[in-house]
């Protein structure tokens, strides 16, 4: 096996664009590939029981491919009539993965494979996104800098956002279904330097200001603008909307489930911790009731011992009125006697001599 430049192994499960697009193509369909390369996207479909057509310039590049198509076919895609070993050949699929930005003028190319597709057919392609910050950035710093691979590899003669694609797609008759975007963070390309280079305030700007900022490549569906063309797009997006819609149903179920199991649960708890609480709240409220009888038994011996106290009391102080009264009396029966009047002269001689 030969080396080549654009060599590489992927995940069929990941999210590069040659692993979106070979996931996009249906086991066992029949498939015109054009630009093989060295057989990244090939060797999956292969494996998917696909038939697989594969068209490249290289012959040593093509040599590789071919244990993994049916058919091979060396031919420049740029030549008026490379199709021509074609004629009269249809394909479910014809895939144009990385290859568009590599031709002078793609327009010929793609005006032409509608003949190639099957009814229901459709075309399958990506291309690197020329709006990427990084590339945003190099231009902010006043650099176009090509590149062995990646974004500016420096074998791409056009560049494409996603409007140009769009308006490619349309000249070209062609309607793209759906639109499919390999993201890439500016900080993790392979023209991060530029990008990290740019103040921090700018790189946000450019992050708010550029919409598809951090799209590393487009992965599109089209389908002939011709009237069969627009019914298949229609059943493709009907089939899209509907299986979004299942994906949908089935989020939201697994949602309420979550949400209903949770709220049991919550439910469980909040009846046990209720359930404790109210334990724990009789006990209190038993063991008040005690304390609180006990209190009470103590103050009404309390209000007893107070009231015989009071009693007690109020026997004395009629004893000491009833004292006093005596006392009185006598000193009154003293006053009137007749020998306090003769003691009388004595009493003042001595409180004259004490004076």
């Amino acid at each position: 096996m030969i080396k080549h430049r654009y060599a590489h192994e992927i995940d069929p499960n990941g999210g590069s664009a040659a692993a979106v697009l070979a996931r996009m193509v249906e086991p066992g369909q029949r498939v015109l590939e054009l630009g093989t390369g060295p057989g990244t996207v090939t060797r999956i479909l292969h494996d998917k029981g696909c038939k697989v057509t594969g068209v490249e310039m290289d012959p040593d590049t093509l040599a590789t491919c071919a244990p993994f198509c049916d058919r091979t076919l060396q031919a420049n895609l740029e030549d008026p009539l490379w199709w021509q070993p074609l004629e009269g050949e249809k394909f479910e699929v014809i895939i144009c993965a990385d290859v568009l930005e590599h031709l002078r003028d793609p327009k010929p190319l793609l005006e032409k494979l509608p003949v190639f597709l099957m009814e229901g057919g459709c075309m399958l392609m990506s291309l690197p996104n020329a709006s990427h910050l990084t590339i945003v950035a190099s231009l902010l710093g006043g650099r176009f800098p090509y590149q062995k691979n990646g974004l500016l590899d420096n074998t791409h003669l056009k560049f494409y956002g996603r409007q140009d694609l769009d308006s490619l797609l349309r000249e070209c008759g062609f309607l793209w279904q759906h639109w499919h975007t390999v993201q890439v963070d500016p900080a993790q390309a392979e023209l991060k330097q530029y990008w990290n280079d740019l103040e921090e305030s700018d790189q946000e700007f450019l992050k708010a200001r550029c919409s598809d900022g951090m799209v590393y490549q487009h992965v599109v569906r089209a389908f002939p603008t011709s009237a069969s063309g627009h019914l298949n797009k229609l059943q493709k997006d009907l089939m899209e909307l509907e299986e979004s819609h299942r994906a949908e149903v089935s989020r939201m179920n697994e949602q309420f489930e979550t949400i209903l199991n949770t709220l049991l649960a919550e439910k469980d708890a909040l009846a046990h911790a209720h359930e404790d609480n109210l334990k724990a709240l009789t006990a209190q409220v038993r063991d008040e009731k005690e304390a609180f009888k006990a209190e009470l038994n103590s103050l009404l011996e309390i209000e007893k011992n107070t009231h015989l106290t009071l009693d007690w009391t109020a026997d004395q102080l009629n004893n000491h009125k009833q004292s006093v009264q005596e006392l009185l009396a006598e000193i009154q029966a003293l006053k009137t006697s007749t020998s306090w009047r003769i003691t009388a002269p004595f009493r003042a001689f001595l409180r004259n001599f004490s004076g």
